[in-house]
């Protein structure tokens, strides 16, 4: 018998919503109506929330970018590369984009991330994969 999923803790941003599940896997969701892109800010707002969600204690990470299309420069991929170890473990992305399928293959290419990083279509193998040893 599976174990109710239940949040740890919440927290809203400007960005979007931010959540520690009690299956360990920190999320973010962005804010449909308002989120548009990833900037090097928007990375600097959430790895802030990120830290203090986390305690500190790396975790898998999860984030629905199912409804965003935008561009990621070098300079926030780099910041990104950088700092993912300090709050992920390995990282999913929920995405239908092929302009993002591009964006992180290119990332995991040029950076070769410390973070093993995946995309996937469905929240469902995303949490499968995240889960596994």
């Amino acid at each position: 018998m599976e174990e109710a999923l239940t949040i740890l803790k919440e927290k809203e941003i400007t960005h979007g919503l931010i959540e520690l599940r009690s299956d360990n896997i920190l999320t973010f969701k962005p804010d449909v109506a308002t989120f548009k892109d990833y900037s090097l800010e928007v990375f600097k707002d959430l790895l802030e929330v990120f830290l203090v969600m986390t305690d500190g204690t790396p975790r898998p990470y999860l984030c629905d970018n199912t409804y965003v299309t935008g561009i990621v420069d070098k300079k926030a991929l780099a910041f990104m590369n950088e700092h993912f170890p300090r709050f992920a473990t390995k990282a999913a992305m929920i995405t239908n984009s092929p302009v993002t399928k591009v964006i992180i293959s290119t990332y995991n290419a040029v950076f070769k991330p410390k973070v093993s990083f995946k995309l996937f279509t469905s929240e469902e193998a995303a949490v499968k994969w995240l889960l596994k040893g």
